[in-house]
């Protein structure tokens, strides 16, 4: 249920837990609107994933890899960047009683993606990314990708994220990135996708 839990307060929650990031909250949830409306998606839920996206971003290490010790084992032998999907998920169930299905997928799975999200999943994926604050490579291509349609924004931002961390990874990338992008890809179509990656450079 997530009746109780107006957006004015997820905003306040997200406030208190981090005001260095509530400008980057704030992005995500102008942007997961955005999308939103256009895509004609929930509009209460994709707000609510939105806002408190990064819940445990800033929870420290030990404690993270304290609960994933019981919740996801196997997640620590991957980069610690990944853990906050899982852990954020978790304490939003088990410290604000959300108990929405689509809400803790949707934060759960916001870092690695998943090739079975749907689309309350997909615009939280793709507005953290793409969000006005965001200013690294490629960016302009995934905003213009994902306004075509979500399974493109979710490919060009999972291609951008797999061939980056292939780049500076030291640890082993999460096999949910890898799954993301080869499940979109094949979705879209290699062909497809490629005219679209031509079109946005003849622009």
């Amino acid at each position: 249920m997530i009746d109780y839990l107006t957006i004015e307060k997820a905003l306040e929650i997200a406030k208190l837990k981090s005001k260095k990031r509530f400008p980057h909250v704030l992005g995500t949830y102008k942007k997961a609107i955005e999308l939103a409306n256009q895509y004609n998606i929930n509009e209460k839920k994709v707000s609510i994933a939105a806002i408190l996206h990064d819940y445990a971003k800033n929870e420290p290490l030990d404690k993270m890899e304290m609960l994933l010790e019981t919740i996801d084992p196997d997640l620590i032998q991957y980069n610690s960047v990944v853990y906050h999907g899982v852990v954020g998920s978790y304490l939003l169930q088990n410290k604000l009683k959300i108990t929405d299905k689509d809400i803790l997928l949707a934060v759960k799975n916001h870092v690695t993606g998943h090739p079975d999200m749907n689309d309350i999943a997909k615009i939280v994926y793709i507005a953290d990314y793409t969000e006005d604050n965001r200013t690294h490579d490629g960016v302009d291509f995934c905003r213009y990708a994902s306004k075509l349609s979500l399974d493109i924004g979710v490919l060009a931002i999972s291609e951008a994220i797999f061939h980056y961390l292939h780049k500076i990874s030291k640890k082993k990338i999460h096999p949910l990135t890898e799954a993301t992008y080869h499940h979109f890809l094949q979705k879209v179509g290699v062909k497809s996708y490629e005219i679209i990656k031509n079109n946005y450079q003849s622009m």
